[in-house]
């Protein structure tokens, strides 16, 4: 009878006594011990490779020396790590490395932090018997947006190349030629790909690969590191911001094992340089004969309280707040004790680009487990949810899980970049998507009835029928269930079947519905109060309400409607229909210009503070820089117009700040998980409820999705992610194409009966024949144009507006 291998193994390294799991590695037994050995292409997050040779050990009764990090750690071993054979070895590997290496460390990113410089001073011969001519390569070489190859520097570790294969699961860098040829490029040596390539950046262990952006700026005795959270889409990864003469100069990733372990996405690496850009608003600005113009911070607060004051004595009800998710959780507490305790308005919200009658004002947003916990799930079905355009590093704990033998559905109105890790992927126009939902919930019903099951079996199937039972019986079949519900799902007028019917079949499996909504703050300013009290609008009422003349003061802090609201006319009529409206902004944003006061805001990396990410978790902020100017913390502006209106606002003060959190949120404290609400089994589908969205007509359908990397206020202003998002495209299908002969680079008109956008073409089958897919947020290019709510798509016509060639595009 076979007998099970020992829990532990024991073994000698440099006469210590180690015992370790049996699988340990005898460089990770040595690591545990305390006990360092130089390496290279190993990395803790990827399997053991054991290219560089750069770990060598002697292991008794051995004839050769081992690479100890792919050698298994077995009873009894005897490990020396310090001997001469050792010794020379280490040597040897170093002496080979730097044999065409170049020795330009004083002019290298990677100098002062850079393992083959430490690793030659500790471990080196100390010099070369090689004295012929270094190679020398044409230098450096642009492999996209943010990426630089010195391919001198390369010591083939293949670091780069595997996180692409095995963490990020999207191949951007692949090795090329043998032996002295050997090179790292992109596929076809087209511009990288990838959303996670500054992590190749920060594991290259020689300055091979760097940042375009953090290029020559500063060295890393110059730099202040600041532990902080990344606050742009909302998953709240821990970030190191390097500072250095009072600006950020780059972003790393901190490791932290509950939400991105130590990775970061792009947009987390290269998305910081709007902090220190030049038109920061510096001053108070009020419109003075139809102008913008500057003044002091006594004459703005005075105006805006005089305002707010009068407003109230007509009714307080003439006043509203639109929040949003640049708020950290300290600035909400405090413009609710203003508005709602002061003012006495109820009509507060965060949610500025939800449409009118969508379902996602109805429930709470966010994860409803931990990160950590639902990385460990059995079973993934994502509906309208494009995980690395939305919230790429959960991406990475998701492929963990598939990796390891999850299984992941994919229902969407388009193809994401993630369908080649699915098991089941079901795309239809976003007009069949809620049907498609529906076949989904019955397939799993009818795995559940075997005699369903017969008889759906016994029937002939097409190969998307087929695809939706076979997906359905893995639902039903597996253990932990986490459904994914995004925006696309959720808005419009089949939000509400779609979240009845993924509620419903959670409900039958016993899993758990997240909804995938919120970037920033959005889900601190959810749980801490800032949506409406009783009778009071949510933020889609609150434009439709100003602009039929109903708002005094709508006072805007954090928030761009103008940009994200999801009908550009609502916020139009708002403006107009608006007496007075205040802003508080970082920099004059499309709502700001429109505005009677804009008072300077901080950002996030200039002030301490909380914020709350996704699976409900408290995470803290710190101060990295200065503000410019007399830019204000947003909560200091609200406690001070509290002053100017007669009131003290008790949140202002650090422990009554805390006290009312705790209350309004029971448990928070830093780093704590708070839970959401589960999302409630809603009633059956009524009869007659349209699952089609309404949008049957002539034309294709013009859909607007997310993307990571966009040029709006902020990201606009880092040079980096402003590379990466390139010219805002539209997506049209190669069928599509071909009928209205257009080819792939042409700017194109998209237009419906509400307006029309031009736009550069992009041919891909990532969205279904008979749609059109339009980025959300394009500068130059506010699709709010193209809808009216409810709805959250259009028909619409594309037509050719300049070939390829004269719009400076191509394949």
């Amino acid at each position: 009878m076979a007998t099970s291998p020992p829990a532990t193994v024991t073994l000698t390294i440099d006469g210590q006594t180690v015992t370790v799991p049996t699988g340990t590695t005898v460089y990770q037994a040595a690591r545990a011990a305390g006990i360092e050995i130089p390496i290279f292409c190993y990395h803790d997050r990827m399997p053991p490779l054991g290219a560089c040779r750069m770990c060598l050990v002697k292991v008794e009764k051995m004839p050769k020396l081992q690479t100890s990090c792919t050698l298994p750690a077995a009873e009894g071993m005897v490990v020396d790590t310090r001997s001469a054979e050792v010794r020379a070895g280490q040597e040897a590997i170093l002496e080979f490395l730097l044999i065409n290496h170049p020795l330009d460390c004083p002019v290298c990113d990677k100098g002062g932090e850079c393992p083959l410089q430490d690793q030659t001073l500790r471990w080196g011969p100390g010099r070369s018997r090689f004295v012929e001519a270094k190679r020398d390569f044409a230098k450096p070489v642009a492999l996209g947006p943010v990426l630089v190859l010195d391919r001198e520097r390369c010591i083939l570790c293949w670091r780069c190349v595997r996180f692409g294969e095995l963490i990020a699961g999207d191949h951007a860098l692949k090795g090329f030629a043998r032996g002295y040829a050997s090179e790292i490029n992109t596929p076809s040596a087209a511009p990288v790909e990838s959303k996670f390539i500054g992590n190749t950046i920060a594991i290259c262990p020689v300055g091979a690969l760097t940042s375009r952006t953090y290029r020559f700026r500063a060295r890393p005795w110059d730099n202040h590191p600041v532990a902080s959270t990344c606050t742009h889409c909302g998953l709240g990864c821990a970030v190191w911001l390097d500072v250095r003469g009072g600006q950020v100069v780059r972003t790393r990733a901190r490791e932290l094992p509950a939400i991105n372990d130590v990775w970061l996405c792009d947009l987390g690496f290269f998305g910081h340089d709007y902090v220190g850009a030049p038109d920061r608003l510096r001053t108070p600005l009020v419109r003075r004969h139809g102008r913008l113009e500057e003044a002091t911070w006594d004459e703005a607060l005075e105006l805006v309280s005089a305002r707010l004051a009068e407003a109230h004595a007509r009714a307080p009800g003439r006043v509203a707040f639109l929040g949003g998710r640049r708020l950290a959780n300290e600035d909400v507490v405090l413009a609710t004790a203003l508005f709602r305790e002061v003012v006495g308005t109820p009509h507060l919200d965060h949610r500025t680009d939800v449409p009118a009658g969508s379902p996602s004002l109805e429930v709470a947003w966010g994860l409803r487990a931990p990160i950590d916990e639902i990385a460990r799930g059995d079973v993934f079905v994502l509906v309208g949810c494009d995980l690395t355009e939305e919230y790429p590093v959960l991406w990475l704990r998701l492929k963990q899980a598939v990796d390891r033998g999850a299984r992941l559905i994919l229902l969407h109105a388009r193809r994401p970049e993630i369908a080649r890790w699915a098991h089941w992927t079901i795309v239809r126009p976003y007009d069949r998507l809620a049907q498609a939902v529906m076949d989904l919930r019955a397939a799993v019903s009818a795995t559940r009835d075997s005699r369903v099951a017969a008889r759906v079996g016994a029937a002939p199937r097409d190969a998307a029928a087929a695809a939706l039972a076979d997906a359905g019986g893995a639902v039903a079949a597996g253990g932990r269930v986490h459904v994914f519900v995004g925006r696309v799902a959720l808005d419009g007028l089949s939000g509400r079947p779609i979240l009845r019917a993924v509620a419903d079949l959670a409900a039958r499996v016993g899993g758990v519905v997240h909804v995938l909504r919120g970037r920033g703050n959005d889900i601190g300013a959810q749980r801490l109060g800032l949506v409406p009290a009783a009778g009071g609008w949510t933020a889609p009422e609150i434009l439709e309400r100003a602009g039929a003349g109903e708002v005094d003061v709508l006072y805007v802090a954090g928030a761009d409607p103008a940009t994200d609201a999801a009908d550009a006319a609502v916020w139009r009529a708002a403006r107009a229909g608006a007496r007075f409206v205040v802003v508080h902004d970082p920099f004059l944003s499309p709502t700001a210009e429109t505005a009677d006061v804009v008072l300077p805001a901080l950002v996030l990396p200039e002030r301490d503070g909380t914020v709350m990410n996704l699976e409900g978790r408290v995470l803290g902020l710190r101060a990295a820089v200065a503000g410019p100017g007399q830019a204000r913390a947003d909560g200091e502006i609200f406690a001070q117009l509290a002053e100017r209106l007669g009131a003290v606002l008790a949140p202002a003060v650090a422990d009554e700040l805390l006290a009312r959190m705790r209350r309004l949120v029971p448990g928070f404290a830093l780093d704590a998980v708070v839970p959401v609400d589960p999302v409630p089994v809603l009633p059956p589908l009524p009869a007659g409820e349209a699952t089609g969205a309404g949008l049957d007509g002539e034309g294709v359908l013009v859909l607007p999705v997310d993307t990571l990397f966009t040029r709006g206020t902020m990201t606009g202003r880092c040079p980096g992610i402003a590379g990466l998002a390139g010219s805002p495209r539209c997506v049209v299908h190669p069928d599509d194409a071909a009928r209205l002969g257009l080819v792939d680079g042409a700017l194109v008109e998209v237009a419906t009966a509400a307006g029309a956008v031009v736009l550069q073409v992009r041919i891909s089958d990532e969205t279904p024949s008979g749609q059109v897919l339009v980025p959300r947020r394009a500068e130059g290019a506010p699709v709010g144009r193209l809808l009216r709510w409810p709805q959250i798509a259009a028909r619409g016509t594309v037509r050719a507006v300049l070939p390829a060639a004269a719009a400076g595009g191509g394949a």
